[in-house]
């Protein structure tokens, strides 16, 4: 599985089909669309947070927003680190060229969504960070995925854990259900998937020795699984040594229950699915993304999970070698905000 040398048939140099580009080209304007349509209809039904104690102040405790049980990280991008993350999108699409088609799937964070309305004002809007990164790519064919408005429509809903910085496998189905949206995809109905829960989750932002982190709400994981024939395998960070591996990990317990996506952080996981649409794709995630792959997965015939933060691939060549001409890159609004995660994606295509 060893990634082969980038020929004339990939990236910047590569002439796709006209009828490839129109493809893209319909997708984009199926994204601007959706994004206004959902705009539109939604912003009349944003839920209020109910906030059973409106006289109260939040604590804040080792830079965490403590209030009424639940930790919420800080948001602190700005429009410069918007503007750098959408320069490293563009290189990025620059680099794989006209025949891949790129979406960008960004994922606002606890406190842009479910903070209560009365915190608003003390954190920086990850609506106007995340419509930044959309209005300053300089490369064309960036399809935006907006899960901004949607999580917003779902924001009384379970969607981020009280006691860790990660979103719930919920959450991660109403992203699934844009990126369907947009890519124009049959999406799976939720209610046609088993949903199951790991009880007693305290993630990473609980702290049994810290007064005000020792008594969060307690969490609970839910996941979702559907019968399908499916092959997982297992890759270390060069594509190589594969082993038989599963999407999801259901005997994940205690402190490492979100380990029950994907196993946790893996570098590269192959997942064959012969009850799929037909077509690949490669979805470029961090952890965030985990929640996220399973879905793809269930959708997609053949779905290449490849977390920027570990694996050691040209992202050109990987993509040439397995034939596939559609990736997705999934990354929570913080994660996109550093600078490592940016230098880190920008390494796939070096």
């Amino acid at each position: 599985m060893t990634a082969a040398l980038c020929l004339s048939g990939c990236g910047e140099n590569a002439a796709p089909p006209a009828s490839k580009m129109a493809e893209q080209s319909a997708l984009q304007e199926t994204s601007e669309e959706s994004s206004k349509n959902v705009q539109e209809s939604e912003e009349e039904s944003i839920p209020v947070i109910s906030d059973p104690t409106p006289e109260a102040e939040g604590e804040y405790i080792n830079g965490l927003l403590v209030y009424d049980g639940v930790a919420y990280e800080q948001f602190f991008g700005d429009d410069d680190m918007a503007e750098n993350y959408a320069d490293v999108m563009s290189a990025i699409k620059n680099s794989l060229g006209e025949s891949i088609t790129m979406y960008n799937v960004l994922i606002p964070t606890h406190c842009g969504v479910t903070l209560p309305d009365k915190f608003k004002d003390t954190v920086a809007s990850q609506e106007d960070y995340l419509n930044k990164i959309t209005d300053s790519y300089t490369a064309e064919g960036i399809i935006a995925v907006n899960t901004y408005d949607t999580m917003m429509h779902h924001r009384d809903e379970y969607l981020y854990f009280h006691t860790d910085h990660h979103w719930t496998g919920r959450a991660a189905y109403y992203a699934y259900e844009a990126f369907c949206r947009t890519a124009g995809v049959e999406a799976i109905p939720l209610d046609s998937m088993t949903a199951k829960k790991i009880e007693g989750y305290q993630g990473s932002l609980a702290d049994s020795d810290i007064a005000g982190l020792d008594d969060l709400k307690e969490d609970e994981v839910e996941y979702f699984t559907i019968d399908r024939d499916i092959v997982t395998t297992l890759y270390d960070d060069e594509g190589e040594n594969p082993s038989e591996y599963s999407l999801l990990h259901e005997y994940a317990q205690g402190v490492n229950a979100y380990g029950v996506f994907l196993g946790g952080d893996q570098p590269l996981i192959v997942s064959q699915n012969k009850d799929g649409n037909g077509k690949k794709i490669a979805v470029v995630k961090e952890s965030y993304g985990n929640a996220f792959c399973p879905f793809i997965a269930y959708t997609y015939s053949e779905t290449h999970m490849i977390d920027s933060r570990y694996a050691a691939i040209n992202l050109n060549a990987y993509l040439a070698e397995h034939e596939i001409d559609e990736v997705i890159f999934i990354n929570n609004a913080m994660a996109s905000a550093t600078y490592q995660r940016c230098e880190e994606l920008k390494a796939l295509v070096e």
